[in-house]
């Protein structure tokens, strides 16, 4: 709610209530938080998120063998000055995403997904020649 205010000082009662409420969806709640920023000189920023973005899937593969269902929200409140104080995070730290765990009360709609293609292709199709 501190950081819709912030972005949006004319937020209704509703919409700072449905923000608010947010937090209260599933019933164990993360922020998964990277330092890309200092220490060791040698691992670079983008190695600590693929890292971070690795172990974040474990604990999704590990909430579904455990029967239970979980998700990864995020949204402009991840870079407010209002959440990065509640969580104290330093300057060199980032949050990537929540991380919501529960069980399942129903299932989501299925969404429309784009095709494979437009992320994947082969070395050397569509590849100008060479002479």
């Amino acid at each position: 709610a501190d950081a819709l205010l912030a972005r949006d000082p004319a937020a209704s009662a509703e919409e700072l209530e449905q923000a608010r409420e947010k937090a209260h969806r599933s019933p164990w709640l993360l922020l998964a938080v990277c330092r890309v920023r200092g220490g060791d000189p040698e691992v670079p920023a983008h190695e600590r998120v693929l890292s971070a973005g690795a172990a974040i899937q474990n604990m999704l593969l590990l909430t579904a063998a455990m029967g239970l269902g979980s998700g990864l929200t995020s949204g402009k409140a991840l870079v407010s000055d209002a959440l990065r104080g509640l969580f104290a995070l330093h300057a060199d730290e980032d949050a990537l995403c929540f991380i919501n765990i529960g069980h399942v009360r129903e299932a989501r709609k299925p969404r429309p997904r784009p095709p494979v293609d437009a992320y994947f292709s082969r070395l050397g199709e569509g590849a100008p020649a060479t002479g």
